[in-house]
């Protein structure tokens, strides 16, 4: 469908300026209604629903973590098969953790790899692009990435 692209990176853009400042009413119209995202957390959990989401986003500042800055840095990379989308890409994000005296430490330049799977569904059945699954990792670059070379 013509605009397919555009209106991907526009959930995906809007998505990364959602993550700044971890507001979480900010980032509820770019995954679908109910129950259906998923996600697999560059905290190490999984989450169930938009609302999961929203609930840890709601705690995060409490506990001084933050995301000043998000961007790409390869990528993305947007493949659509009919109603259904894939993205990857490699990215940075500023990250504030508590210090040891529970206060907000410093903005740390975090690398990380993300895949967004699309579907053009809003989870009430309306033809608009939402993110249904993410998985995001930290990319540890401490291993060589042929091993041996």
């Amino acid at each position: 469908m013509a605009g397919d692209l555009e209106q991907i990176l526009a959930v995906h853009n809007g998505w990364y300026d959602a993550n700044v400042g971890l507001i979480a009413d900010r980032m509820l119209p770019y995954f679908p209604e109910g129950d259906g995202y998923h996600q697999f957390n560059l905290n190490g959990h999984t989450y169930q629903g938009v609302l999961d989401k929203h609930r840890l986003w709601l705690n995060l500042p409490a506990l001084g973590v933050n995301i000043t800055a998000i961007k790409d840095v390869v990528g993305p990379d947007v493949q659509v098969f009919g109603d259904v989308a894939v993205l990857t890409a490699e990215g940075t994000c500023d990250l504030v953790m508590p210090g040891p005296d529970g206060k907000p430490g410093d903005a740390v330049a975090t690398p990380f790899r993300a895949t967004e799977v699309y579907r053009r569904d809003d989870g009430n059945g309306k033809p608009a692009w939402r993110i249904w699954h993410m998985h995001c990792s930290i990319q540890d670059q401490q291993m060589p990435k042929y091993g041996t070379e």
